[in-house]
């Protein structure tokens, strides 16, 4: 009986998912198998995986470890860059393979015995020479994916909201593309943006595309859903699409994990840069209270900025007392209201104050320090990236760059500070329908976390008074409400 051998074969794309290629160098390999007189312990085979940044790939790892037992004496391979195109991975297999006496055959190359120096040499030496390839491949398509990015093209297929128009040459051979608005598409990725700006929930969103049949972008497409995965606008899937730089005409291209730069791209934006940016600070602001269906339940609760308790200035909560959803003080219990008598005196106060003429003023702000310093962060995002390029290309010594990284990013810490006190607003168009005649009847049709931030907006303030006694019923005066633009409490 001859050597136990342990086949091994990879590819690193397989976009199909037809496993065509292993297939092959299995088959080579069993033929090759049976002309030494060898016999087939065990084969492994990863398919769409790359080897050269050290992916995981559970066969091989599966393969080093039946080295490791002694399970096989010998590994059959196609090339050695199927093995590896990783310096570190190669350098570690090496070392274990020599160790446990197993040797290499290549269906196109040579054996290499790495039992001995020179045969340990040849395999570092043929696989250094795989890894060079490799590392120009992936720089040419770094290179022409940046080329793509600098022209503003997009890197995949045609985004949810555009239609790719191709144009041919007399060969029929496609000689380029641009992408247009789509008719149907463009208007509902509107709807999604404009829907959140006025704080409506991720889930009623899903929800009411469903009931009017709109097709989530995966389906509209034409692309496979995968199994166990909805057909529908999940949140996640309204979120996707919402939270898109393509929206407002932008391409995100990078350069690495961390290394993120934002691009003119050539397709028609659908929405406004200032729309995109408001959203997105919404959509990733941590404090944006959600409950497990993705929409708040209260619109007083967890929300100290404008309820609290008048005692302890803690955060309201709602809790079941005595029959009756009650807002208490979330810490410390030390007060306690009704929920219907306040949630009815805030309505009264509130449509009452939209009402009268000085009204638009609460909504006014001045955010110009908070916006400069998002604009002076975007700066200095691209100074660090250029003070990096500059390393790279030897132009400043590493202590240079340390010392200037370092002075940027205590900056930027500063700067995050007062980014972070810009106050998300209200689209203009809520705004008009809730100040005059008809604040009441709008109000009625806002979800809570639509009402929390008209409220932020107004610069409503709510306290629940400590000790407020005096017999049964709701004592309007046993909650203080102000709005902080107006000179002191409101009297219902």
């Amino acid at each position: 009986m001859g050597e136990r051998v342990a086949i091994y074969a990879r590819i690193s794309e397989d976009t199909l998912g037809l496993e065509q290629g292993v297939e092959r160098q299995l088959r080579d390999a069993r033929e090759l198998v049976e002309k030494r007189g060898w016999s087939v312990a065990e084969e492994f085979a990863d398919n769409d995986i790359s080897a050269l940044h050290g992916a995981y790939r559970p066969k091989y790892e599966a393969l080093l470890e039946a080295a490791e037992k002694g399970s096989v004496e010998r590994i059959v391979a196609y090339q050695l860059s199927r093995l590896w195109r990783n310096r570190r991975e190669r350098a570690e297999a090496i070392e274990l393979l020599s160790k446990r006496r197993v040797s290499i055959t290549l269906i196109r190359g040579n054996d290499i015995d790495l039992t001995t120096p020179m045969g340990r040499s040849f395999a570092a030496q043929l696989g250094e020479a795989d890894t060079l390839e490799s590392e120009l491949k992936s720089e040419r398509v770094a290179s022409a994916a940046l080329e793509r990015a600098q022209a503003g093209q997009t890197s995949g297929h045609v985004l949810y909201g555009w239609k790719r128009i191709n144009e041919y040459g007399r060969s029929g051979r496609r000689l380029s593309f641009h992408d247009e608005l789509h008719p149907e598409h463009a208007p509902i990725v509107r709807e999604i943006v404009e829907r959140v700006l006025a704080k409506e929930s991720l889930c009623k969103i899903g929800a009411d595309l469903d009931a009017r049949g709109i097709q989530p972008p995966r389906v509209a497409a034409g692309r496979d859903v995968a199994p166990g995965r909805p057909d529908t606008w999940s949140t996640s899937s309204v979120r996707s699409v919402a939270m898109r730089w393509a929206n407002c005409g932008k391409r995100v291209h990078h350069r690495g994990r961390e290394d993120e730069q934002i691009l003119p791209a050539a397709w028609p934006p659908i929405v406004t840069d200032a729309q995109q940016t408001e959203l997105r600070m919404l959509l990733s602001d941590p404090s944006r209270a959600t409950s497990r269906t993705g929409a708040r339940q209260h619109y007083l609760t967890f929300a100290p900025e404008i309820a609290r308790c008048g005692k302890c200035k803690g955060k309201l909560r709602v809790v079941n007392k005595r029959g009756h959803q009650t807002y208490v003080c979330q810490d410390r219990g030390c007060t306690g209201r009704r929920k219907v008598w306040v949630d009815d005196l805030v309505e009264r106060v509130v449509v009452k104050r939209l009402a009268e003429p000085d009204a638009r003023d609460l909504f006014r702000r001045d955010d110009s320090e908070a916006w400069q310093a998002r604009e002076e962060m975007r700066v200095i995002d691209a100074k660090l990236l250029e003070l990096t390029d500059d390393y790279e290309s030897d132009l400043i010594t590493r202590e240079q760059f340390l010392r200037l990284t370092a002075r940027h990013r205590a900056r930027l810490v500063e700067l995050e500070k007062k980014a972070a006190k810009v106050v998300v607003g209200l689209p203009a168009g809520l705004i008009a329908e809730m100040v005059g005649p008809h604040a009441q009847e709008r109000w009625q049709t806002l979800e809570p976390g639509q009402r929390l931030a008209l409220l932020t907006a107004m610069g409503f303030d709510l306290e629940l008074v400590h000790g407020a006694r005096g017999g049964p019923g709701f004592k309007p005066e046993s909650v203080k409400i102000f709005f902080r633009r107006d000179s002191g409490p409101v009297d219902d």
